[in-house]
């Protein structure tokens, strides 16, 4: 084990040698700057919670301990579907496994690594997520050194729990399913889920906590949520553990935490169990050859002027990337909590709806942003050893870079104004909110495909692991970080013309047309001169690239 963590250590020196220590920085910014959004989110909700008048001290633990088993049921599920998906690739095809089985090391100190490394993978982001929930908790509810060291412990038995029930399920699940075929029929059920959470989540509208003129209302909104069937999940036992620690309560406390401790208990000892009875056949059944079936039924055609064969091989790669529909989903939850978000958002005045019209077309160009970091960032390091062909045959490399691009721009611009689309039939934009939606959409969504197939081609990839290696590449990181920045800043180009536009309509003074006009040429030219400029840069890798 220790000659294990000291290759591990050796590769992240090895990798921050090699100068991808930008990289790291890149990754390291991105995660404060999310962690600065949900800290600021949870220390909003816990602290205007915790400082309510109207509510008793115990009803505010009580409404506490509801939002953390809504938190904690959702992440629970990213936990056991994400430690489920880790166990049947660490297990069963992990590169090194062979290689481990082969050494003098004995299988259970290998088995054991292999949970650690399945713990830490699938741990991760749920840990992330979780710290600005946990730390705000404390600060507002338990904010002693005995009830930190409380919270925290019934946390990493959460975590265990967690972990564990993925492992044996994907120790079980190989004994009855192909790994190979069932992982990414996994992978779109997991997505699935958590889509569905997501939404269920926003159409329970959890806002209705923080209305303290409804008590009765959010009194029988907790009552639908006290199912008598959540008392015997891990996630019901934190937030529990985390209620009781908050308000002193020891003896009931550690009886929860020796729930905790028996659950993981007994799960550990089935998962040893399991190793020593089934893994070993499992591994040697799964890594047998079998005889293949398919017969493709491709014919050959011209290259040089006829671009379907490439339509073609885009449609069958994508029916093909079960990894890909699952974009697809998260994108639909997504816009149905958008939806959601637009019929629920009270709007008192109509200057509250311009506002919120405005935010709405930013939203939809976060949203595009995100499909073309999972998309066409990574459709040129998608191609792996393929370039090959691509490079070789008669089909000119300018036509080959046009078509990417098309490819991914034509859906963008459909999903983006889908989503205006949907904003207008919510929210009744007027015939200001839908002038700037075509100047403001269209050249953004322009500019972040060319932006992101530009960072693609730059990442110079050959043999990507993953989409998901490729995203969290150094280009893949600046491309979050650039079109973050340009979304930021577009929309603090365009609040100069849309505020003098609906201020001077609210004083019924004269609207400045000319004024509004130059600020929307500028930022046509500006975009236009942007697109330009990344467009000749992209082309022009892709023109030196070579076999």
């Amino acid at each position: 084990m220790r000659s294990l963590l000291k290759l591990k250590f050796l590769q992240l020196r090895n990798a921050l040698v090699r100068g991808e220590r930008k990289k790291f920085a890149l990754f390291l910014l991105l995660g404060l700057f999310f962690m600065l959004v949900l800290g600021f989110f949870f220390h909003s909700l816990f602290g205007y919670l915790a400082n309510v008048q109207e509510f008793p001290q115990v009803f505010k633990v009580f409404l506490a301990e509801k939002l953390l088993m809504m938190i904690y049921m959702t992440l629970f599920s990213m936990l056991l579907l994400s430690a489920l998906l880790s166990s049947l690739d660490v297990f069963y095809i992990s590169r090194d496994l062979h290689f481990l089985f082969s050494t003098p090391m004995p299988v259970r100190s290998a088995f054991a690594w292999k949970m650690v490394e399945t713990a830490v993978y699938s741990s991760a982001m749920v840990v992330f997520f979780s710290l600005p929930v946990l730390f705000f908790y404390c600060r507002h509810f338990a904010p002693g050194p005995g009830q930190v060291a409380q919270v925290l412990l019934a946390f990493l038995l959460f975590v265990a729990c967690g972990v564990l029930a993925g492992i044996l399920l994907g120790l079980v699940i190989p004994a009855f399913f192909s790994v190979r075929r069932l992982q990414p029929v996994l992978s779109v059920f997991s997505i699935i889920l958590i889509s569905s959470i997501v939404v269920f989540l926003r159409l329970l509208r959890p806002e209705r906590f923080l209305e303290p003129n409804e008590i009765d209302n959010v009194l029988r909104y907790m009552g639908s949520l006290d199912m008598k069937a959540m008392v015997y999940f891990p996630f019901s036992w934190l937030a529990r553990a985390m209620s009781l620690a908050a308000g002193g309560r020891s003896a009931a406390y550690w009886k929860t935490i020796a729930l905790f401790i028996l659950l993981a208990s007994f799960l550990l000892a089935l998962v040893f169990w399991l190793r020593k009875r089934i893994y070993l056949k499992l591994f040697d059944k799964l890594n047998r050859g079998g005889r293949g079936t398919y017969r493709s039924r491709w014919r050959p055609t011209r290259l040089e002027s006829d671009l379907r064969p490439l339509l073609r091989k885009e449609w069958k790669t994508f029916l093909r990337t079960p990894a890909q529909w699952s974009q697809l989903l998260i994108v639909g939850a997504l816009v149905a909590v958008f939806v959601i978000n637009m019929k629920m958002i009270p709007l008192p005045h109509p200057s509250v709806k311009n506002f919120v019209s405005y935010l709405n077309l930013v939203m939809a160009v976060f949203i595009v942003a995100g499909l073309n970091s999972r998309f066409t960032f990574t459709s040129i390091p998608g191609e792996g050893p393929g370039q090959v062909h691509i490079l070789s045959s008669p089909c000119p490399k300018g036509a080959f870079f046009r078509f990417k691009l098309w490819f991914h721009l034509l859906p963008l611009l459909l999903v983006g104004f889908a989503l205006y689309a949907l904003g207008d039939l919510a929210l009744r934009f007027d015939a200001f909110t839908r002038l700037i939606a075509l100047l403001f959409l269209a050249p953004a969504i322009v500019f972040l495909t060319v932006l992101s197939l530009e960072l693609g081609i730059e990442t110079n990839e050959t043999n990507p692991l993953s989409p998901e290696h490729v995203i969290v590449s150094k280009q893949g990181i600046s491309y979050m970080l650039w079109s973050m920045i340009y979304v930021v800043g577009g929309m603090l180009f365009l609040a100069r013309p849309v505020g003098v536009y609906y201020w001077r309509l609210f004083t019924r003074q004269a609207i400045p047309y000319l004024e509004i006009a130059a600020w929307f040429a500028g930022f046509l030219l500006l975009n236009a001169f942007l697109t330009w400029v990344f467009y000749r840069k992209g082309k022009r890798l892709w023109l030196a690239r070579e076999i």
